[in-house]
Formats: structure tokens, C-alpha cells, sequence
């Protein structure tokens, strides 16, 4: 009796997209490693207030991360957007609850607490039901050491929206006055409520 040989079995090989996987595209470490020290020195003149300067860093970073390093290259963009509208100044923007609330934030930030307390009292005028209103006059309070202030004003927006307990707990606008019993109470209420 005659015998055939069996043919071992064959895959048939894929077509298309599944027929190769994707070539990787190496990283340009060199490259990589200028654009992210770019990236830390704009973000240290970002630090220091120095946006202006701070910008044409970040639009380098973004001119030369666009096509290997899309991530750092938008994280990039967006800081230099925020430098722009910082590099205009507190004083840019209208005379609407929006435009003075941000000058409001501006100005805390900055350090000029009388400041953002005046324009932020001046946003509240126009929408008194505001809670990132109340929860940013409760910031300026908190970098003033205003207990019973900061307290006040970050109940009232918790009254509002209740999320902003969770912003208010790891807030550094409020060390000064998160060991303080006023403070605690609104941060970590007792089941009598407050």
C-alpha cells in the first residue's frame, strides 16, 4: 500500500494591516531631552512671574516636540496660552462678572489680596449665586489667614455646588487656616451638619 506524504498545515499569511505590524519610530533622545529641559526652564520663568519670556520657551518646545512628542508639544501650547493671557494683564478683558472674577484670580495669585478681594466683590454683585465666586473670595480669605472669612465664604459655596469641598481639602489658599476649628467644620462637617 502506497503512502502520500502529508503536507504540513499552512497558515495562509495575512493581507493589509494585519500583515506587518507597525513600524516604531524610534525617539530622537537628544532631541527629547533639549525640548524637556526647554520645557523645565519656561516652566521656571512661568514660576517667576516672567511670562513673557516664559512663552517663547514654551513656543520653542512647541515648534520642536510637534511631530516626535505630541504630548509635550500640546502641554506646551497650552502654557503658552496661559502666558499670553497673563503676559496682558490683570486689566485685560471687560468689566463682566467672568472678566472680573479671572483679574480676581489673577490678582490672589499674584499676591495682591486687597485687590482680588475688590474684584471679586464686584463679580458677586453681579452673580450672587456664583459658587467659583464665593470659593475664590474663601481662597483670598484663606491666603489672608482669615479664619472666619475664609470659612464663610467656602460654606456659601459649598451651599452652591458641594464638589468644591473636595478642591477646598487639598487647597494651599487655606493652610493657614486648615487646622482651625471654623475651618474644619465646614471642610469635614459632623453629622449635626453645617
Amino acid at each position: 500500500m502506497a503512502t502520500t506524504k502529508k503536507k504540513p498545515l499552512v497558515q495562509p499569511e495575512p493581507t493589509g494591516d494585519a500583515a506587518r505590524p507597525a513600524p516604531v519610530k524610534l525617539r530622537n533622545v537628544a532631541a527629547y531631552e533639549a525640548a524637556v529641559a526647554e520645557f523645565a526652564m519656561a516652566n521656571d520663568l512661568f514660576g517667576k512671574g516672567r511670562f513673557a519670556e516664559a512663552q517663547s520657551h514654551f513656543a520653542s518646545v512647541v515648534t520642536a516636540a510637534s511631530a516626535d512628542e505630541p504630548i509635550l508639544a500640546d502641554r506646551a501650547r497650552t502654557y503658552a496660552s496661559i502666558c499670553g493671557q497673563k503676559a496682558a494683564g490683570p486689566h485685560a478683558g471687560g468689566d463682566d462678572a467672568e472678566s472680573l472674577y479671572h483679574r480676581g484670580v489673577h490678582a490672589a495669585n499674584a499676591g495682591r489680596l486687597d485687590e482680588a478681594w475688590s474684584l471679586l466683590e464686584k463679580a458677586l454683585v453681579m452673580r450672587p449665586g456664583d459658587a467659583s465666586i464665593h470659593y475664590a473670595r474663601a481662597s483670598v480669605r484663606g491666603l489672608q489667614a482669615n479664619v472666619e472669612g475664609a470659612a464663610s465664604e467656602l460654606k456659601k459655596a459649598l451651599t452652591i455646588d458641594p464638589a468644591f469641598r473636595f478642591h477646598a481639602a487639598s487647597d494651599s489658599d487655606f493652610d493657614a487656616v486648615r487646622d482651625e476649628a471654623a475651618f474644619i467644620d465646614v471642610i469635614e462637617p459632623s453629622h449635626a451638619g453645617a
